[in-house]
């Protein structure tokens, strides 16, 4: 619940950051940064032993 609850704040400041920053080439790779990292959050942990 917590790494969702990550992404969706993730998705939401990259969100924020192309609204406000609307013609900023910087802003915008920096919300693709972080849309990227949120997705990077849902991945399965391969080290926990099951």
């Amino acid at each position: 619940m917590k790494r969702f609850a990550a992404l969706c704040a993730t998705a939401w400041s990259a969100a924020a950051l192309l609204y406000f920053g609307q013609h900023s080439v910087a802003l915008i790779v920096l919300s693709g940064v972080l849309v990227l990292a949120g997705f990077d959050l849902l991945r399965p942990d391969t080290n926990k032993p099951t």
